[in-house]
């Protein structure tokens, strides 16, 4: 009777048969296990930005615009960029994660809940170490006519009609002050005891503030509310003397 361990033994010398490496048989499994994390990261930093983007909303801003005109607002100026690209690289990890050697035996289900933690988690950290606020203003640097579709914000106070506006201090009177908004105008802006102002100390020359209010003629606003931005970047420090807004900086600068 023959032997079929011996058959087998003699083919591998005959055709000199020379066993594959464990890296070079999972290096597929690996390549994917490596685009899963890739992705999910960069979801996680588009997940930052959203956060970015929305932190100017608080719950003060909600008692002096009534909520059907804020609303109209915000989704005007949602992180729309930021949202889609999440969701592509939520998906798109999804599928690499169910394209690994194990992968199929991840449910929907758990896989995509795996990925919205993986990102939501990350985002946070991103948010919270500033990496999201460093990177941001290097968005669309050389191009600031298209800054708005990566930091609507600026977009979401650069509408007087609405009631919000919102630059920078570049000068400071005791019943008004010149502010530069984001789009580059010069506008008079009016202030009263009454006015609610919540920046943090006093207004200062070089502050970047969003200011709710009405429109009273071409470019004066008098002033209901004024708070400083919540982050750097475009808002919340003073400029230090001699520095430029950061959306009136010229490339390279």
């Amino acid at each position: 009777m023959d032997n079929p361990a011996k058959k087998i033994i003699d083919k591998i010398k005959v055709e000199h048969v020379v066993p594959e490496s464990r890296w070079k048989l999972g290096w597929k499994s690996y390549a994917f296990w490596a685009i899963w994390g890739g992705t999910l990261f960069l979801g996680a930093l588009f997940f930052s930005f959203i956060i970015l983007n929305l932190l100017d909303i608080r719950p003060e801003i909600f008692h002096h615009l009534r909520l059907g005109r804020f609303a109209f607002i915000l989704v005007a100026t949602a992180p729309y960029l930021w949202i889609s690209l999440s969701i592509l690289a939520l998906v798109s990890g999804f599928m690499a994660i169910r394209r690994t050697k194990r992968g199929y035996r991840y449910s929907v289900l758990f896989a995509t809940s795996l990925g919205v933690l993986t990102i939501s988690v990350l985002g946070i950290a991103l948010h919270i170490s500033k990496v999201n606020e460093r990177m941001g203003g290097g968005i669309f640097h050389g191009a600031p006519d298209r800054r708005h579709l990566a930091f609507p914000i600026e977009k979401r106070w650069s509408r007087p009609e609405e009631k919000m506006l919102g630059g920078e201090i570049v000068e400071l009177k005791s019943e008004y002050f010149m502010l530069i908004n984001f789009e580059d105008e010069t506008w008079e802006v009016r202030y009263f005891p009454d006015t609610e102002i919540r920046v943090g100390g006093q207004l200062e020359a070089g502050m970047k503030v969003g200011i709710i209010g009405e429109k009273i003629d071409e470019r004066k606003f008098e002033a209901e509310f004024i708070r400083s931005f919540p982050f750097g970047g475009f808002g919340g420090r003073k400029r230090p003397p001699g520095e430029k807004p950061f959306f009136m900086r010229p490339p390279g600068d």
